[in-house]
């Protein structure tokens, strides 16, 4: 296991992996409906960049494909 970069909630970066492990039959893997989802979940002085950011990296790790689309206004 690596360090989380400095600035990384802990928290997020458990939660982030816990989606991942339910949604690898998503696929793809939904990016924007991801960080929503945690931010439902957790409070977090994180960016929604920062948290996107994490989600990438996390689901590159795995293989998992993924979806950039932001949802409709």
């Amino acid at each position: 296991m690596r360090d989380l970069p400095s600035g990384t909630d802990a928290d997020v970066a458990i939660e982030v992996s816990r989606l991942l492990d339910d949604a690898e039959n998503l696929t793809p893997l939904p990016v924007h409906e991801l960080v929503k989802r945690i931010r439902t979940i957790l409070q977090t002085r994180l960016s929604d960049q920062a948290i996107e950011k994490l989600v990438v990296e996390m689901a590159s790790r795995r293989g998992l494909p993924m979806v950039f689309d932001k949802p409709a206004a």
